[in-house]
């Protein structure tokens, strides 16, 4: 799936599927941007990619020592974003606003919901007009002009607007009903709506922000076919997809679940990678398909979602008591959503370390059926390696910022993945 439009989806269960999402998705390791001259040159390999593993140079080291700063620094903001509204009593006159319209329990969480997820997108935008317009420009990433992003965000907008509230409503009438035990449902209902996202994204959501068609390249589409018949995988057709429209951003993904999956291929790919590196990028991703790792990911997510909703709800409930002056009544109450959030963030943000180093697992695992699927470790690199000169993502990365940080290998260990493959098979890269 894509991570962009997945991130989109906003607040409680939404986390998970994110979470879902970045452990079991794409190829990349951690930008999936490519350098603005990737389309001018031919598609070929790089040369000897089993030898040594270049330096990285100042602007890949600017560029993603900059997205670490960036990962930390979209918490802070949104944290404090919500911090503001719980504690400066704003999510309480939001209710207030709300009870003029209805009394309905129902109907007030649909319009809170409404107005939260409205005032949430309004107090994150200066960071991501920063983060997701102004730099990538500056490095050369971004295709759109300002009006065509914003035109994207308002459509992610519509869609959790779309999305959320009835998934809060159906929260909100566990918590009336169950009262503290409410965490229990809510767990199982953050996981329910992860396996809904990644169902419908690839036929309903994504096609709301890119055209996807057909593979034109006919070669390369029975090649990969070929490759999925070979692992056991259903597919009758690949799709590529007009990324360039919004950026040089390079991808590929077997995406999907209970009849949706899809293979995707960014157009930027088909530019700048040779077939052989685009085999490998897809074994890649086919594995994730085999080895099972959504459903894996759900249920580890799952043994963390239960303790988590817990917390949650002792977390909230203990703030809720210790300060009636916020003017949240009890949890029941749409106002306690906002606190809800935050809570919920908090703790994703600290076993967000957890939750990359199992993502980390699963695709070395990837990464290693790959190599067994096509059996070509030279391609293998060369993509880690093209990777890393296009999407200006450091090759060496310090062990605590990849044990922190990646969903992914560095690529620097993916790349010695490969050629470690290479030596116990005898095989060069000539």
């Amino acid at each position: 799936m894509n991570r962009r439009t997945a991130a989109r989806l906003l607040l409680v269960p939404a986390c998970v599927a994110v979470a879902v999402l970045a452990a079991a998705g794409t190829f990349p390791a951690a930008s999936t941007a490519a350098g603005p001259d990737a389309a001018t040159h031919a598609p070929e390999m790089v040369p000897h990619p089993l030898g040594d593993i270049p330096p990285d140079d100042p602007r890949m080291e600017a560029y993603s020592h900059g997205n670490y700063v960036l990962h930390v620094a979209a918490f802070l903001w949104t944290a404090a974003i919500l911090g503001l509204i719980v504690f400066s009593g704003f999510g309480a006159t939001l209710q207030a606003w709300v009870e003029r319209f209805t009394r309905s329990p129902n109907l007030k969480v649909a319009l809170y919901t409404v107005l939260l997820i409205f005032a949430s997108f309004v107090a994150a935008l200066p960071f991501n007009v920063y983060s997701g317009f102004v730099r990538e420009r500056r490095y050369g990433f971004a295709n759109q002009t300002f009006a065509d992003w914003m035109g994207d965000q308002g459509k992610a907008l519509l869609v959790a607007i779309v999305l959320q509230p009835i998934l809060i409503v159906v929260l909100y009438a566990a918590i009336r009903r169950l009262e503290r035990r409410w965490w229990m449902a809510g767990s199982c209902l953050a996981m329910l709506f992860a396996v809904f996202i990644i169902a419908v994204e690839p036929v309903f959501i994504a096609p709301l922000f890119n055209t996807f068609e057909p593979l034109k390249d006919a070669r390369l589409r029975s090649d990969i076919l070929a490759l999925a018949g070979q692992e056991g995988i259903p597919a009758n057709e690949v799709y590529q997809v007009d990324a360039s429209r919004q950026s040089s951003h390079n991808n590929a993904y077997v995406a999907g679940l209970l009849g949706t999956q899809r293979i995707v291929l960014y157009d930027t790919v088909l530019k700048s990678f040779a077939p052989r590196e685009i085999k490998s990028i897809m074994g890649h991703e086919m594995g994730h398909y085999v080895l099972h790792h959504i459903w894996k990911t759900v249920a580890f997510l799952a043994g963390i979602a239960l303790p988590g909703f817990y917390l949650v709800d002792r977390v909230s409930r203990r703030i809720i008591e210790s300060r009636p002056d916020l003017g949240i009544a009890a949890m029941s109450e749409p106002c306690s959503l906002p606190l809800i959030v935050l809570v919920l963030g908090v703790l994703l943000f600290l076993v967000g370390p957890v939750i990359a180093t199992f993502s980390r697992m699963q695709e070395h695992q990837a990464d290693l059926f790959g190599l067994e699927s096509t059996r070509d470790p030279a391609a293998a690199a060369s993509a880690f390696l093209k990777f890393g000169r296009l999407d200006l993502d450091e090759y060496h990365v310090h062990p605590w910022i990849e044990a922190l940080l990646y969903s992914h290998p560095s690529l620097e260990n993916r790349v010695r993945c490969a050629q470690e493959y290479a030596r116990e098979h005898g095989i060069t890269d000539d």
